[in-house]
């Protein structure tokens, strides 16, 4: 028998439900994880508990969800509590109405794929209604239902099952495969932000040829139909060139709009590996096979790492130079510049000369 050994702080919320009438288990992630010897955070846990239980049971929840889930976090994990229910209808590809259910089977029955329908109890035995712990065993991606109808509901599911096929290396049953080539299209009604959230972990898990492969590129509106696999999120989106707005972090758009001018420029100059850091620099090279080796030796001989290096103060150039505000912003970049390109020794006298020369 295998061990799971359920951490004890999932295993007293459990009890605590248990304590109050109801039942409660582990259900999809965990399990699946645990099966393959991995370990997650994020817990999910399904009850027959309703909403309004819950909060009599743990008091207000800190996250609104309209469809029933419960959200708790203790120590480092993140727990939604999700109550049996059956999923009614769906209007555009959106569930837009469920129904809260005490059946077991019918909770198993709404979810996606058989990997994802283990549930195990707080003595981690583990209910597989669907042969979904042979299916990760053999290494396949099946849908629980007519897939056809299933993507269709829910055409989010199609990104899923990239997601998860590339993640753990699935093998995508034969009559899913076929669905997601015949639902494809449904693809555009989904929201940029949803699809954004499965994208992230597809390219995460390096999935973009299957993406290719199963003709998602041009559902999606991306243009690119190659990428080089680096483990950065802004490397990967740096190469992908898409006529959607997924990216809408301003921060990782800054480093998604520098990393792929460095890309363009087909090269990394001792000025990038100033100005950006070796950690960008390092995705860079990755991407366009740069050597690795000359990226270490470019680092080693760089004369200076910031402006704190520099021989001078800033105060003291600033005095030097008489000058301020805007006009000394750009002489400090131009030393430092001249310093990191060698033109300059990094020493006062040479500094000083270069000052009074420059004017």
């Amino acid at each position: 028998m295998v061990i799971f050994l359920i951490p004890k702080e999932i295993k007293k919320i459990i009890h605590k439900i248990e304590d109050n009438g109801f039942e409660a288990y582990l259900v999809g992630g965990f399990v699946r994880d645990a099966l393959l010897l991995k370990t997650t955070n994020d817990i999910d846990l399904a009850t027959n508990a309703k909403p309004k239980d819950l909060i009599q049971i743990f008091g207000p929840s800190k996250k609104e969800n309209e469809y029933g889930s419960y959200h708790l976090k203790v120590d480092n994990y993140t727990i939604d509590i999700t109550t049996y229910r059956k999923e009614i209808s769906y209007e555009n590809g959106k569930l837009n109405k469920v129904e809260y259910t005490t059946n077991l089977l019918e909770d198993a029955s709404r979810r996606d794929f058989t990997v994802n329908a283990l549930y195990m109890n707080k003595e981690e035995n583990i209910i597989d209604l669907y042969n979904g712990r042979i299916d990760l065993m053999n290494k396949k991606l099946k849908m629980i239902g007519n897939p056809y109808l299933r993507l269709k509901e829910d055409p989010t599911r199609i990104l899923r099952a990239v997601r998860f096929a590339t993640q753990y290396k699935l093998r995508m049953d034969k009559e899913l495969y076929h669905a997601i080539l015949k639902e494809k299209k449904n693809l555009q009604n989904i929201s940029e932000s949803k699809i954004r959230q499965e994208l992230d972990k597809i390219l995460l898990a390096n999935g973009f040829d299957v993406l290719k492969k199963l003709g998602l590129l041009k559902e999606l509106g991306i243009e690119s139909q190659k990428i080089v696999y680096v483990e950065d999120l802004s490397g990967l989106w740096a190469q992908i060139k898409t006529s959607k707005n997924y990216v809408v972090e301003k921060e990782l758009k800054i480093r998604q709009k520098m990393i792929a001018d460095q890309i363009k420029c087909g090269t990394i100059k001792v000025l990038h590996l100033y100005k950006y850091g070796y950690y960008q620099c390092l995705v860079v090279a990755r991407i366009i096979h740069f050597p690795l080796k000359k990226l270490e030796k470019m680092v080693k001989e760089l004369p200076i790492t910031s402006r704190r290096d520099i021989a001078l103060t800033t105060e003291e150039m600033a005095a030097l130079s008489g000058k301020q505000g805007k006009e000394f912003g750009i002489l400090l970049e131009d030393i430092e510049e001249k310093i990191v390109t060698r033109k300059i020794k990094n020493d006062e006298e040479s500094i000083k000369k270069y000052i009074k020369e420059r004017g």
